[in-house]
């Protein structure tokens, strides 16, 4: 009787010792590379596979951009309104806040992208003033929400310079 409370109560002990052990362990901040390698993916499937956005943002994922507010489904619908043949991205006095669970980061992104349109190629070149903010969700970094404000904008009809005498 007794070796059988002797063992309860070991295995009592054991278990309550192996709590304080995990309880007591520091939780880890995510790490900035963690950050952005998420950023950098974002962009490289915005650009280039736009159908695996979904894996990268939250359900309930939103982007102001354009002074409107996008759902996932709808951003996802206006970027592929574009017929965009190639594009660059540059970004610029990126700062990372992040804690064990988010992170947000701030940034100037210039951008150029060559479109077909009606009137032929034209190059969009853009700088911005982006904001976003990123949860974790399991082991996975996702997008919760993304601010992009243009605060210049140029359009060159290449079809027309490339016209010019």
């Amino acid at each position: 009787m007794f070796e059988v409370k002797s063992n309860l109560i070991m295995k009592k002990l054991l278990l309550l010792s192996a709590l304080l052990i995990f309880a007591c362990q520091k939780p880890t901040k995510i790490s900035e590379k963690e950050i952005m390698d998420t950023f950098e993916n974002f962009f490289e499937v915005l650009d280039n596979d736009l159908d695996s956005l979904h894996s990268l943002v939250t359900d309930d994922f939103f982007i102001f951009e354009n002074s409107r507010r996008y759902t996932k489904d709808e951003f996802i619908a206006f970027v592929k309104s574009f017929d965009i043949v190639s594009s660059k991205r540059k970004f610029e006095n990126i700062t990372i806040d992040r804690d064990y669970n988010s992170a947000h980061i701030s940034l100037k992104q210039f951008g150029e992208f060559i479109v077909n349109t009606p009137e032929g190629r034209t190059k969009l070149e853009f700088e911005w003033l982006e904001s976003t903010y990123a949860v974790k969700e399991g082991d996975t970094l996702k997008f919760k929400f993304y601010f992009s404000e243009a605060v210049k904008t140029k359009a060159t009809n290449l079809d027309a310079e490339q016209a010019k005498p």
